[in-house]
């Protein structure tokens, strides 16, 4: 293609797709070699230097092992394992070989098939200090975030002794913002200055996300070409080399600024590129492996800071926010339509939010108070916003940026509330325009120089502030601003369901908003608690020591979301103790016999379902791991019996038979401390814990204040059996045969949820799990492939899975749904025998059911 046609953004676009992590070069101040699985020399640096007399060209097909000896072989084999676990290198220092006196720093890890060994000259020169310690005590002090930026550029320019430490923050567009600096008195100030999401291209931060500290040494540096065996093509990637070279285009950049040595510092939040510490040094300066490594571990930590404290801001914020809306809630009127009581509260709501203006579409009615759309504007607004992904606050600070038609001469930015979906109802918050000022480092616009027959972009020259002036656009949204936003919106439902309930005529309208209302704060929190379970399972994947841990505490989550389900499906009244008890149960009932359950039917209150749920869980998972349930008790039983005392009171008697004999109780323990504690602590009842010879014993008292009587038998084990029910992995000891499981597919918008799914998919025996995002990019996939099942999120979106869920069943596919609503969501008539899983996906739950689907196309063919 010629380039001379070729806009900036395409070019852009070219330097995104450079191979920087393949570069085969190292820069001189190490060297490095690779080998195979055999230990057999595939690469080395044209600097290598393992002694006196060794060609580094005849090293090449030969083994590493040999060449460095039985003990320098057996601690780069164990550092090699080391980084295998944690998936980064592994350091040893002092190191010596048999072939030569140098004193090394060497850094091992693996890349693909290949093992990558760096070697550094020992600096005998360098620091002993604890930096660890000393930078974290220097971040322990400060109160407010700014003075935690302050400390730790201040910190970290002592510690590396670079010339200009600044801590970089990237924006939500990708551009970033120095947002704190520390630097030698004689150089320009960079703080406040921001720089084009284009100096860092996307590569280079998917790098800074996997090496937390990269250094350049020298930027003058003649760099050393790594020799490979000529019957190797492909590159091989540099990802976590701390000796890998630079692209010559980030050399040129630092040359431009006067930069000499550079150190970046990665700090990741939730796992994405929150920002970086860059330090930059006038002259050559060459870093200690040492310190290197304690700044890496010392980054990783303030990560874990910085994510707390921004949390806690935003509690802080929501919770001020809360508290002074609360005041406008109370001047709010009932007696007058909803529209308009809220648009005359425009005074107030400034006072929370910097707005111009304020608009109300409810039921078709529009009222407005200050700078305002036309009503003919607000129904285009709409359909713009309804093809948005669904969300409950939407920010736009430039309207025709959204779509032209919106253009205006007094409104340029909305924060569009969603109050329900049928009817299409919001609350819009005005902005005018306003001219924004912007100091960037140079001009951000990408240069084009010539280069032989092609045009290619280069390096700005110049980094001094340089202002653009952007008119047309609104002051942009804040994290206060939303938040605020998010408690006018809970307060105007709430004031919602107050207007349905003081109009009689309306009381069927007030039911079923306060359906949807319940239906979508359930939805809310089984999401939440999914993605804590989701969060659980993949730190598990590089944390294999904590696996006990993650396993527990999501099959506590579990049992919290499956008796939330229950009081979902009572609308927050009194459920069945015995269903409770069933449901939480019907796991471990592989052997009915095993289980003696019996009592009058108790009703329990809607906030004692909670406290009985942690308690009978902790005692059922501990049955099944130590006690009457265990793999070593094949005769073990469990007696569950209750009754009313003369007090009104509901006793229940827990005793196990025929398992390990128990002489002392373990109460250090966070499960012992529930069964014990919970009961007492939360219902004001009593825990009396007894370990017997025979198997552990307890009873507990639920004060009759928590308790009713119910009418008609309790439910039974048979009604309540495991070919009828969903089971866990705890109690499964027989697994049926089933086909091979080569192929499914997810169709999830959640990219966090989805990725859960695959990997317990794959758990589960899968090979292959896709993962599609929406309904059109699954259709394809569908026709391309055909699967063995399909896993179908029932809302994606603004739209629902429904229609796909027919055409899936007419393809003799396999599929269940699965949703936040649970079990007891509203399916057409057509899908009403499909299975549905209720969020967070349990991975035994989702065992059972694949077991039970798997060569199921006969049978859904029938539906």
């Amino acid at each position: 293609m010629d380039l001379q046609w070729q806009s900036n953004s395409d070019i852009g676009t070219e330097c995104d797709k450079e191979p920087i992590h393949e570069l085969g070069r190292v820069q001189s101040f190490g060297f490095l070699a690779a080998t195979d699985k055999e230990g057999i020399f595939t690469h080395i640096s044209r600097n290598a230097d393992f002694g006196p007399g060794i060609d580094n060209n005849a090293l090449l097909g030969t083994s590493f092992w040999e060449l460095v000896g039985r003990d320098a072989s057996h601690s780069i084999r164990g550092a090699l394992h080391q980084a295998s676990i944690i998936k980064k290198p592994t350091r040893l220092y002092a190191f010596t070989l048999p072939t030569t006196d140098t004193l090394f720093d060497v850094s091992v890890h693996q890349s693909g098939s290949s093992s990558i060994i760096e070697f550094e000259n020992r600096d005998h020169r360098a620091s002993q200090d604890n930096v660890l310690a000393a930078m974290m005590s220097q971040i322990a002090e400060p109160d407010t975030l700014d003075e935690l930026y302050a400390a730790l550029v201040a910190g970290i320019k002592v510690a590396s002794g670079f010339d200009r430490v600044m801590l970089y923050r990237f924006l939500d567009d990708g551009a970033g913002e120095v947002i704190a600096e520390m630097k030698e008195s004689n150089m320009e100030p960079f703080l406040g200055l921001r720089y084009p999401a284009s100096d860092i291209p996307k590569q280079a931060r998917e790098l800074y996300k996997k090496n937390l500290i990269r250094v350049i040494t020298d930027v003058h540096d003649v760099t050393e070409p790594i020799e490979c065996d000529h019957d190797i093509k492909q590159p091989l990637d540099l990802s976590f080399s701390r000796t890998r070279a630079v692209s010559e285009v980030h050399i040129q950049y630092l040359k431009n600024m006067g930069v000499a040595a550079s150190m970046s510092i990665s700090l990741i939040v939730d796992g994405k590129l929150w920002g970086l510490i860059a330090c930059h040094h006038n002259t050559a300066k060459l870093m200690s492996s040492r310190v290197l490594e304690e700044l890496e571990l010392f980054s990783e930590l303030f990560s874990l800071e910085l994510a707390r404290r921004l949390v806690m801001e935003r509690i802080i914020v929501s919770e001020n926010a809360n508290a002074s809306f609360a005041k406008m809630l109370s001047n709010l009127s009932i007696s007058n339509s909803l529209t308009l009581s809220t648009v005359e509260q425009l005074d107030l709501i400034k006072k929370l939010i910097d707005i111009d203006g304020i608009g109300c579409a409810f039921n078709g009615d529009y009222k407005h108070n200050g700078v305002s759309l036309s009503e003919k504007k607000i129904h285009m607004l709409v359909e713009v916003l309804q093809k948005l992904p669904n969300t409950e606050v939407h920010e736009l600070d430039n309207l025709v940026a959204a779509d032209s038609r919106l253009s205006d001469k007094h409104v340029a930015g909305v924060l569009a509330l969603q109050i329900s979906k049928l009817p299409c109802d919001y609350i819009f918050l005005f902005r005018t325009s306003v001219t924004q000022e912007v100091n960037w480092a140079g001009n951000p616009e990408k240069s084009v120089s010539q280069i032989g027959d092609r045009k290619v972009l280069t390096p700005r020259t110049s980094f001094e502030k340089w202002v653009e002036y952007n008119e047309g656009k609104a002051k942009s949204w804040t994290t206060l601003d939303i938040e605020r936003a998010k408690s006018i919106r809970l307060g105007i439902m709430e004031l919602t369901i107050r207007h349905l309930h003081e109009k009689e005529a309306l009381q069927r309208e007030a039911n079923e908003r306060l359906e949807l209302l319940i239906g979508e704060l359930n939805h809310r929190v089984r999401n939440i608690l999914n993605l804590v379970s989701a969060i659980i399972g993949q730190t598990s994947q590089s944390k294999t020591d904590l696996n006990d841990f993650v396993a527990s505490l999501s099959s506590r989550i579990t049992a919290l979301a499956l008796g939330h389900d229950q009081l979902t499906h009572s609308s927050w009244n009194s459920i069945s103790f015995s269903t409770l008890l069933l449901n939480e149960l019907k796991a471990y009932m592989v052997n009915e016999a095993a289980f003696k359950i019996e009592g009058p039917n108790v009703k329990l209150t809607a906030y004692a379902v909670t406290p009985l749920v942690l308690v009978f869980h902790e005692l059922i998972t501990n049955a099944a791991k130590y006690g009457a349930l265990s793999a070593t008790s094949e005769k073990g039983s469990v007696s569950i019996t209750w009754d009313y005392n003369e007090a009104g009171d509901c006793e229940i008697k827990w005793q196990e038979w025929g398992g390990p004999p128990i002489t002392k109780l373990q109460d250090d323990g966070f499960g012992m401390t529930v069964i014990k504690s919970v009961i007492p602590h939360e219902l004001g009842g009593e825990a009396l814990i007894e370990p017997k010879i025979t198997g552990l014993q307890a009873s507990f008292v639920i004060p009759k204040r928590y308790v009713e009587k119910g009418e008609g038998e309790i439910p039974s084990i048979e009604n309540h059996g495991a070919a009828n029910i969903d089971t866990s992995s705890v109690a499964r000891h027989k697994q049926p045969k089933r086909q091979r499981l080569v192929r499914a597919v997810i169709v999830e918008d959640n990219l966090l949820i989805s990725l859960d799914l695959q990997k317990k998919l794959k758990r589960a025996g899968f090979e292959d799990v896709d993962i599609y995002g929406d309904l059109a990019s699954a259709r394809i996939g569908l026709d391309h492939n055909k699967p063995q099942m399909v896993f179908l999120d029932v809302h994606l979106g603004n739209e629902n899975s429904f229609e796909l869920g027919m055409e899936i069943l007419k393809k003799h596919i396999p599929f269940m749904f699965i949703t936040g609503y649970g079990a007891g969501i509203d399916l057409p008539p057509a899908l009403k025998n499909v299975r549905v899983l209720t969020k967070p996906v349990d991975f035994g739950v989702l065992q059972d059911a694949i077991n039970e689907n798997a060569g199921a196309s006969a049978v859904y063919a029938e539906l």
